[in-house]
């Protein structure tokens, strides 16, 4: 009875220290969103909301066409890059879980080592490698909406580049979930007359399902929010992608507009946020089976 009250007050400043952590993470977003909704040159200066809600500057942006495509080419180099890797992640830790071939400890390893190894000593070669491979493509005439052929080959290649940045973690994500599943299930299927790929296909893709969801979300939040690789490998202006552009945004702003930059950075965080509330189940599922199983 004399420690209930020593135990509890202990609770109570370790809920208060991860409340304080909480808001101080959270303040930022807060601010954001709340000077979004200010009319221009109001901020957080005046009373808030005097005048109601103001929702004019989202109307803003999205009848701006430059920042409508920049969310657009955000869209398409995130989802591309992380349903390849997904995919790439699925078959590759299929193969490191249930085959043994000469070497695969050795892979595995190095699949390790560049987890580790941080991903800014990548951009000079692959701006080189990027240069060179784009000199090869004609511009020619617009192919896919207006883009020409080198443009196309552009965002393909940054693409291809964020799906090879995931692929160390998803591999390792992907086997830890094939090796603590049962062999037996799988020999079942097999018994039945199944191939090794539809025994992958209906018995282990659905029981790893959190597994894959874990590597798709992380992947394409790491690419909606990458900056750097995209500012580099990006040759074109319609090519910017949302980061990108809000820096150019930004740079075009003149005067006390801090309400158009804000709600410009709050419409880039809904797409990754809403994504992650969709699928936030077989996130933390996929994270905390992954580490038990690992």
């Amino acid at each position: 009875m004399n420690r209930s009250p020593i135990r509890w007050w202990k609770h109570y400043w370790t809920y208060l220290l991860l409340v304080i952590l909480c808001m101080a993470f959270l303040f930022p977003i807060i601010y954001a969103l709340v000077t979004s909704l200010q009319p221009t040159g109001f901020g957080l200066a005046q009373n808030l909301f005097r005048d109601g809600v103001y929702w004019g500057h989202y109307e803003q942006l999205l009848s701006t066409p430059r920042y409508v495509r920049n969310l657009l080419n955000s869209a398409i180099t995130s989802l591309g890059g992380a349903l390849l890797t997904t995919t790439f992640c699925a078959l590759a830790g299929y193969a490191f879980a249930r085959l043994r071939f000469q070497g695969r400890r050795g892979v595995l390893i190095l699949l390790l080592g560049l987890m580790m190894l941080p991903g800014i000593v990548n951009l000079i070669p692959l701006y080189r490698l990027t240069s060179e491979l784009l000199r090869l493509v004609p511009t020619g005439a617009a192919i896919i909406g207006d883009l020409n052929a080198r443009q196309v080959a552009n965002l393909l290649l940054l693409i291809a580049v964020y799906s090879a940045f995931g692929i160390p973690f998803g591999v390792w994500v992907m086997k830890s979930f094939y090796a603590a599943i049962p062999r037996e299930l799988e020999d079942a299927a097999l018994v039945d007359g199944a191939t090794p790929l539809q025994a992958l296909r209906h018995v282990l893709l659905p029981l790893s399902l959190p597994g894959l969801m874990a590597v798709f979300l992380t992947n394409f939040v790491f690419n909606w929010n990458d900056f750097v690789t995209a500012s580099l490998l990006i040759r074109s202006d319609e090519l910017k992608t949302a980061t990108v552009g809000l820096l150019d945004f930004q740079n075009q702003l003149t005067g006390n507009n801090s309400e158009l930059l804000n709600a410009a950075a709050i419409m880039m965080m809904l797409p990754g946020i809403g994504l992650f509330l969709l699928a936030r189940k077989a996130f933390f599922q996929g994270f905390i089976e992954g580490a038990f199983k690992g």
